[in-house]
């Protein structure tokens, strides 16, 4: 599956950076303790990305559970190992060569999209999902206890599962409750067209740039491309979804390029950009200068997002849960609120498919993400170790343990993905959840899927467009000049004949 890899994993690490209050945790101990274990077996475990030793404050709930299950299975010990990589790609070369010689651990951090391991590495664990969790009582199958939108992004393109997904990361627009009554806004915008009149409202208010999120080279508005492209390219879907994974990749991108889906000829997909102009009216030409990620107290551009919000000096920011509790720590708790992006519906565009889009910015990409590695990469397990390993994560994952895990490494800016989870008490995050049928999410240039130096390029073009240095018709050339170098060029790099899909 492919990844939102500019978005999510962003997101991942910020989330990660906030949650370092210590949390108090009496684990759960239910009647449906598994059968005894095979004696002295050992687990490997991988911790979960950035979040230090397993004695920082940021695992005391994991370290606790683990405790627990120890000491309630005494043939188990449980060792768990730092991971220090920054990204992925990273820890993915690392497992690779780990594997090859057969020293892999048992349970490792692994994200939901395509890596560059072969197959092999990483077990299918579908058939253990599909029977019931034994902590659980009176579930049908430790997969009924996910959300429904979660399990596709779980699942491979083949039908197998290969990793345990924790908690989502959602996105959409926060805005100042005392704002909105001002200009006499009573309720939140469900469409895009809506929200254009709210702004508009605002904007009259007095309000003169109502809208602010960042779009300079470190903070692109890649989740605009897939909010928009996302709506108004699925009914296109078929020529250029090549990969059928949930998220589109790079081949699916190229062929989009080829075939002239992707293309600025074509009035649908035109239209993104087109409506990506429209919100300039309402935003500072100096968004470039901001950054949602940037530090609050920064004298220099990039500046936080954040700050100018928390002051009231702009009503309304993008943003998403893991920046919840930062504003919550500049003493804005409760002065706001947050509501998904509002759908682009037919009443905005002809090119709609009418489609919820929401959840398909951020997605089930927090803290905890765990697969369990094969014999051939692993020269310890077994089937009866795997077993055991199996019925360990059966343990974090159940609803109440999974829950206090994500509050206390994610500090209340992650969302679970075990409905019965408790989220720890955040502004309406469970609002921002995908409530209907999982749809294809289509990536593009600022996701980087034609490689890393045309997303520098896309990033520089839309900077500058949004910026009004540069007017619809020289952005849509020169946009449509970069996608078909960049595809050509991805198909080299790649080995991929793109004629064939002509």
């Amino acid at each position: 599956m492919e990844h939102n890899r500019k978005v999510t994993r962003h997101l991942a690490t910020s989330a990660a950076v906030v949650g370092m209050a210590a949390t108090t945790f009496v684990p759960v101990v239910t009647s449906q303790t598994a059968s005894a274990q095979s004696p002295e077996v050992t687990i490997t475990a991988q911790l979960p990305y950035a979040q230090g030793k397993i004695t920082a404050p940021t695992n005391s709930v994991l370290l606790s559970l683990t405790e627990q299950y120890e000491k309630d299975h005494p043939g188990v010990k449980v060792d768990w190992v730092l991971d220090a990589q920054s990204n992925l790609d990273q820890q993915d070369a690392i497992l690779l060569t780990q594997a090859s010689g057969g020293d892999a651990d048992d349970i490792v951090w692994q994200q939901y999209g395509p890596s560059s391991l072969p197959p092999g590495i990483l077990q299918n664990i579908k058939p253990y999902l599909e029977k019931p969790n034994p902590y659980v009582p009176g579930n049908k199958s430790w997969l009924s206890l996910y959300s429904p939108s979660v399990v596709p992004y779980m699942t491979s393109p083949n039908g197998q599962i290969q990793i345990l997904l924790g908690s989502s990361i959602e996105t959409g627009f926060m805005y100042n409750k005392a704002d909105f009554k001002k200009a006499g806004i009573t309720s939140i915008p469900a469409t895009w067209a809506q929200f254009i009149v709210d702004l508009a409202k605002l904007q009259a208010a007095g309000f003169k740039y109502p809208l602010l999120f960042g779009w300079g080279l470190n903070d692109n508005p890649s989740w605009w491309e897939r909010l928009a492209g996302s709506e108004l390219l699925h009914n296109e879907l078929s020529k250029f979804d090549v990969d059928h994974q949930v998220v589109t990749t790079g081949l699916d991108t190229a062929v989009g390029v080829e075939r002239g889906a992707l293309s600025m000829d074509n009035p649908a997909y035109a239209e993104i950009w087109k409506l990506l102009g429209q919100l300039r009216a309402f935003m500072d030409p100096a968004g470039s200068e901001y950054d949602i990620g940037a530090s609050l107290n920064s004298a220099s551009p990039p500046f936080s997002t954040l700050t100018p919000f928390a002051q009231g000096k702009v009503p309304v920011i993008w943003g998403g849960s893991w920046k919840e509790p930062v504003l919550n720590s500049l003493g804005f708790a409760g002065k706001y609120g947050i509501f998904p992006e509002p759908t682009i519906t037919t009443t905005t565009s002809k090119y709609s498919a009418n489609l919820s889009t929401r959840g398909v910015i951020g997605g089930p990409n927090g803290f905890p993400e765990w697969s369990v590695t094969t014999e051939k990469a692993d020269h310890t397990m077994t089937p009866a170790k795997t077993k055991v390993v199996m019925n360990f994560l059966a343990w974090l994952y159940t609803p109440g343990h999974l829950g206090a895990i994500v509050k206390n490494e994610g500090d209340g800016a992650l969302i679970p993905v075990e409905p019965a989870a408790p989220t720890g008490g955040s502004v309406g995050m469970k609002d921002l959840l995908p409530t209907g049928k999982v749809i294809t999410v289509v990536d593009g240039p600022l996701e980087g899927t034609l490689g890393t130096s045309f997303e520098t390029e896309a990033m520089r073009l839309v900077s500058a467009y949004l910026s009004e240095d540069m007017s619809y018709s020289s952005f849509s050339s020169q946009w449509q000049s970069m996608l078909v170098t960049a595809a050509h060029q991805w198909a080299a790099a790649n080995h991929v004949n793109l004629a064939k899909y002509k």
